[in-house]
């Protein structure tokens, strides 16, 4: 069972309530406009109307998916993983409750080829690969998308094509429709087991152009489930042990508009956790001693600005770092236990460009660049650091009845590793391409079909987490190629129906040398190596659908 308690406050309307839903109108006032003479002349006061664009899923030429803001507090969800399990086509692999991990898997490709952007800049994990969507809270977003292959926007980086579907988070602290708005938000959360989730966060403006704000939450769970252990007459009602949780998440922002529309975003985010490892249940023994804590922090900042009437430039900053700790003090060895902990920090660097070549098409170029090091206090430690490097050229056309994208990366990846058996060196180019027909330019049918090559490198995890001081040479990088046809209707109707949107996707997706770990000589010794070949095949099929019933009812 869970329940909440919202309260919020907003300083225009001097007003408190409590609600989970901000309404946020634009009100424009029109003073001293007058009809004048063919003769005379007046200068007019610049109007900023901004507001939030909704994705135009049911007509890109790839399956895009969006929750909004009103959506997520309706589904009252803890993190962005719980929530991203409402998008057709993904499965949210969680690994246990409140403090689990979850981790994203669209199309069967798994966690390592889907891409996280939060407010527009990957975050990235080399070591492992995937990102757990359990620290990224969804009380504070504004908004969530998916896109199949590539995000239908320019500019981008460019290492936002590099992989097969990419999961964009949008916070609301850049929401410029807010900008003249100071507010603040608290609430509090109690649940079963334990679990109690207070949150806290201030959105305050300080002139119209210049905007801070700072969200905080915490958690913390016992997580002591019942569960039964079926063994016949020794059969146990038992609870769950050392699966407790306590975690920290805390963000600030700063977002700057110029008076030329240019835009400077800051951000700080940083995320702290410290819980148990339940582990296996075993028949008549249910401890466990593991216990595992995260320290997370990353900058980062993104500058738009418009060059010209047709011109856009998109400068990325951000570094990260990430230290994990893992204790076992019953593993047996001859030190007392494990007690290890891996260091991993990132500098990354972005520059894009596009521009408008009359009303259709629009072309962008992106240069990406990445350093990765990870460090770890393990004997004989390989230490690898990884130098990426992607340059994207991308291109789109769209009319009454053709929309055309078009993508190529290059992306060159070159490994060293402290003991010289590391070093890798990687270069491949990857195209995209999707295409959109539809035979009316004012009618419900659309009819679109993308191709896209998928290029994954195999995480320091897969290369160099042994117990030896050796690279696995004979591992290969994974490759995919994706496939899809897709047809989409999308009609409005009278006020009862407004809007009625359906879309069937078919995919085929083939990959080759297909990374996977399989336990080795026992289960911490672990052997990495590449299945041959692939195939994933399925349907996607999203709906949607909203009117009015009544005055009262929508």
């Amino acid at each position: 069972m869970l329940s909440g308690l919202y309260i919020f406050k907003s300083a225009a309307g001097q007003s408190i309530r409590i609600s989970a839903i901000f309404l946020t109108g634009i009100f424009i006032q029109w003073s001293d406009l007058y009809a004048q003479k063919h003769d005379s002349s007046a200068l007019l006061h610049k109007i900023i109307i901004s507001a939030e664009k909704k994705p135009a899923g049911f007509k890109a030429p790839v399956a895009e998916q969006s929750l909004s803001r009103e959506f997520l507090e309706n589904l009252n969800t803890e993190s962005v993983g719980d929530a991203a399990k409402y998008f057709s086509g993904v499965l949210i692999k969680d690994y246990g409750g409140t403090g689990g991990l979850k981790t994203i898997s669209t199309r069967s490709l798994g966690a390592f080829n889907t891409s996280i952007l939060y407010d527009g800049i990957t975050v990235a994990d080399a070591q492992t690969g995937q990102i757990d969507l359990s620290k990224f809270s969804s009380t504070f977003v504004q908004s969530l998308q998916l896109d199949q292959a590539n995000p239908q926007q320019l500019p981008l980086p460019a290492r936002a094509y590099s992989s097969a579907s990419v999961l964009s988070i949008f916070s609301s602290a850049f929401n410029t429709a807010n900008f003249s708005q100071d507010k603040w938000q608290m609430g509090l959360k109690q649940g079963s087991f334990g679990l109690w989730h207070a949150f806290a966060g201030l959105y305050f403006p300080f002139s119209g152009s210049l905007v801070a704000s700072a969200n905080l939450e915490a958690t913390e769970s016992r997580g002591n489930y019942p569960y039964t252990v079926n063994n016949g007459m020794f059969s146990e009602e038992l609870r769950r042990a050392n699966s407790d949780l306590r975690s920290f998440l805390g963000e600030f922002n700063i977002v700057k508009r110029f008076d030329d529309s240019s835009q400077l975003q800051m951000k700080c985010w940083s995320y702290n956790s410290e819980r148990g490892l339940p582990g296996s249940t075993i028949f008549f023994n249910n401890n466990s001693a593991q216990r595992l804590a995260d320290n997370d922090i990353f900058f980062q900042s993104r500058f738009h600005k418009k060059l010209g009437i047709a011109t856009e430039l998109l400068v990325s900053l951000k570094f990260s770092s990430t230290i994990t700790g893992y204790r076992d003090p019953d593993f047996l060895n001859n030190s007392g236990g494990l007690n290890d902990h891996y260091y991993q920090n990132e500098e990354y660097t972005s520059l894009a460009i596009s521009h408008g070549f009359g009303a259709n098409f629009k072309a962008s170029i992106a240069s990406d660049f990445a350093v990765t090091h990870l460090n770890a206090n393990i004997q004989n430690f390989a230490t690898p650091t990884r130098y990426s490097f992607w340059n994207n050229i991308a291109a789109e056309y769209a009319e009454k009845h053709w929309q055309f994208n078009a993508s190529l990366l290059n992306s060159t990846f070159v490994d060293h590793a402290a003991n010289e058996t590391g070093t890798i060196n990687r270069n491949q180019l990857t195209p995209g391409l999707a295409v959109a027909y539809k035979p009316a330019s004012s009618g419900p049918w659309l009819f679109r079909a993308f191709y896209k090559f998928i290029y994954r490198l195999p995480t320091f995890n897969d290369l160099y987490y042994t117990y030896t001081t050796s690279v696995n040479a004979k591992l290969q990088p994974e490759n995919t190629w994706q496939y899809d046809v897709g047809i989409v209707y999308n009609n409005h109707f009278n006020r009862q129906l407004e809007q009625l949107s359906l879309s069937t996707d078919v995919y085929y997706n083939s990959v080759r040398d297909k990374i996977v770990s399989v336990p080795s000589v026992n289960l911490f010794q672990w052997t990495v190596l590449n299945l041959g070949r692939v195939s994933i095949k399925g349907i996607d099929v999203a709906a949607e659908a909203n009117g009015r019933i009544s005055e009262e009812l929508r």
